[in-house]
């Protein structure tokens, strides 16, 4: 039987280890917000630099190796993020749910710069807190699939006050599950890559797909309903298509 001592320490230690950690991101999520790029990105980092710093974590554990193998899997998820909206959107335009946008060509000028914002001031950030620190934390006491769900829950109900095309409670909330569907996808990548540069191709894939393949919504809890169907959909067949697993980078 356990002891009233035992239970209390036992709360302390959620408390501690799982409850703060996750105040703590989504602080420093705001913080960035506020702050603006590109000094967001660079408080990012410097933020996570300093917590890791003060809980005496090494460097490594934020999972972001300089290695060849970053920028096969940044493309990965990349290219998986983009062909699963690519899908998702075309099949609510065949639903009449959405209408394709003409592409403006002219854009093609700035292409480099969106590039470069979308990844580094962007995906890079946010991944490097939640999928990064956070994801590392939380592995310290908490079993991998619980880690995935949990960050990924977090992550999806801390959009239900983000700025977006999303009208009512239904949309909103739609808006909220298909960000934690995106956060499946991202820790279904660290999870399997040990590394966070797959999440960041998935993260990045997201705004590529709307920049490059531009919808209209018209009964855009459709959209969003395929959306979220396809991100799960491409987190599971990360965790379990066959092939090699990588260990987490050291």
């Amino acid at each position: 039987m356990t002891s009233p001592d035992r239970g209390r320490m036992d709360v302390r230690q959620v408390a501690t280890t799982v409850v703060l950690p996750i105040l703590i991101t989504i602080a420093f999520t705001y913080a960035m917000i506020l702050a603006g790029q590109p000094f967001g990105a660079l408080l990012a980092v410097l933020l996570v630099y300093l917590w890791r710093r003060f809980t005496r974590r090494p460097w490594s554990g934020v999972g972001l190796p300089m290695k060849w193998s970053a920028l096969p899997h940044l493309l990965i998820g990349t290219g998986l993020s983009v062909a699963a909206f690519l899908a998702a959107n075309a099949v609510s335009v065949a639903l009449g749910a959405a209408r394709w946008v003409p592409w403006e060509p002219q854009d093609l000028i700035f292409l480099p710069l969106v590039i470069l914002f979308i990844v580094l001031g962007q995906a890079l950030p946010e991944e490097l807190l939640w999928r990064g620190q956070l994801y590392d934390v939380l592995a310290e006491r908490l079993t991998p699939g619980v880690v995935l769900v949990l960050t990924s829950v977090v992550f999806g109900a801390l959009h239900l006050f983000s700025q977006s095309e999303a009208r009512g409670p239904l949309e909103v909330g739609l808006y909220a599950v298909g960000s934690a569907a995106l956060g499946f996808a991202c820790a279904a990548s660290r999870a399997r890559t040990g590394a966070i540069w797959m999440a960041v191709g998935v993260h990045s894939g997201i705004y590529f797909a709307h920049g490059f393949f531009p919808t209209e919504e018209i009964v855009y809890s459709v959209q969003l309903l395929a959306q979220i169907v396809v991100m799960v959909l491409a987190g599971f067949l990360v965790l379990y298509v066959p092939g090699r697993k990588s260990r987490q980078e050291a």
